[in-house]
């Protein structure tokens, strides 16, 4: 308990410094109108957890920041415990539900470390986002949310991903490398990745440094694999319920008429295709999957053939059987030169070799070296620099 104490304090000190749950509260009714959008799309579209699910919900926030993203479950119905270490930041959160909330009165903001936080009370929604990877443990602060969730509750974890974070962490590396203090650590990133930056500002309209302080100065950012979530999961007796991304292959037809069978904690490897994705993820969807669905074209034209030459069969159907022969042959021969990773490895080769080019500067410790070659890259640190940010949604069925 004394290392989490520490890491908690480290923690403390740097977000004291600058906030970074602010998104909307120091802005116009506009922005706050976009963030309310975006976590309805995320949770209707993405997640498969429509706003009508908070309705009417005992819910509790650990790790709640300034209560920007729960006031939103607030507005959905949701009667709100905020748990926040951070008093400033709870400060923040009493202004939040005070002008945004339904009801002010029916939420309740409590300032205390969620390790600290003791409650006999059980709630149907426990929520956590961003918060549990800057502990000095992950699990225990995973079993504490755990603990607090009643019977056909749902838990909301959002955490970093391991590989979707690795160039992140490759970031803090170099930093680390040049920095020797938080003032450093600033003038650092602003030199090398200024880029990175300003992106990160834009697309989460919050104060640029507060994105250097979420992103280099904090101290703790243990990211977990999915595997490891699913192992928490599975310690804790929750079924997976969704995520964002998918972690679930589109393969899964079993008949709606059976009892399940597949439980995705019994292959919890499973996801390591996904995560080599996001560890190179740099482009928006639309620019890159289709890049990765090219060489489904064929398939799906010889398949399509296929079945078609004998769908609605009946009596008078009249079928050329050397023909159906030549169509199977056709779609076999399409899904023998499918290649799934073909995308994925042509990228990782330009990655690999970059990375190992910029360990090599590293080694020599010249700067202005690092910085020259940061601007050649073609993969490593381009755009979004990975998936860094996941969701996950369980449920805990009543025994």
């Amino acid at each position: 308990m004394k290392e989490i104490r520490e890491v908690e304090k480290q923690v403390l000190k740097a977000f004291k410094t600058e906030i970074p749950s602010i998104y909307f509260s120091d802005k116009t009714k506009k922005e706050y109108k976009v963030w309310i959008n975006k976590q309805e799309y995320l949770f209707r579209h993405l997640l498969n957890f429509p706003p009508k699910m908070f309705k009417d919900c005992s819910l509790i926030d650990l790790g709640a920041g300034t209560g920007e993203n729960t006031v939103v479950y607030s507005k959905w119905g949701a009667n709100c415990t905020l748990v926040e270490v951070n008093d400033d930041a709870c400060n923040i959160a009493k202004k939040v539900f005070k002008n945004y909330s339904l009801n002010p009165k029916n939420h309740k903001i409590i300032c205390q470390s969620l390790f600290d936080f003791k409650s006999k009370k059980k709630y149907d929604i426990v929520v956590s986002n961003g918060v549990i990877h800057h502990t000095g443990d992950k699990e225990k602060a995973f079993n504490k949310m755990a603990s607090l969730l009643k019977p056909n509750g749902y838990l909301i974890l959002g955490i970093g991903n391991q590989s979707g974070c690795f160039q992140r962490q490759l970031k803090r590396m170099i930093i680390a490398k040049f920095a020797n203090n938080e003032k450093e650590i600033i003038e650092v990133a602003e030199k090398l990745f200024a880029e990175d930056i300003n992106r990160r500002q834009r697309f989460s309209q919050r104060d640029r440094l507060s994105v250097i302080y979420d992103s280099f100065v904090v101290p703790k950012q243990d990211d977990p694999s999915v595997k490891e979530v699913l192992s928490w999961f599975s310690k804790n007796n929750l079924k997976f319920y969704s995520s964002y991304p998918s972690i679930l292959l589109p393969v899964m037809s079993d008949s709606l008429l059976n009892p399940p069978t597949f439980n995705l904690i019994n292959f919890k490897d499973m996801s390591v295709y996904a995560e080599a994705y996001w560890m190179l993820h740099n482009k928006d969807d639309i620019e890159d999957i289709p890049k990765i669905l090219t060489n489904f074209n064929t398939l799906s034209e010889n398949l399509s053939d296929l079945t078609s030459y004998i769908n609605d069969f009946n009596l008078n159907t009249v079928i050329d059987y050397d023909d159906l022969i030549k169509k199977l042959s056709k779609y076999t021969n399409s899904l023998n030169k499918l290649d799934m990773t073909s995308y994925l490895k042509t990228k990782h080769k330009v990655f690999d070799k970059e990375v190992k080019q910029l360990l090599n500067l590293l080694k020599k410790g010249n700067i202005d070296k690092v910085s020259e070659f940061l601007k050649t890259t073609k993969q490593l640190f381009q755009g979004t620099g990975g998936f860094g940010h996941m969701h996950y949604i369980a449920y805990k069925e009543e025994k």
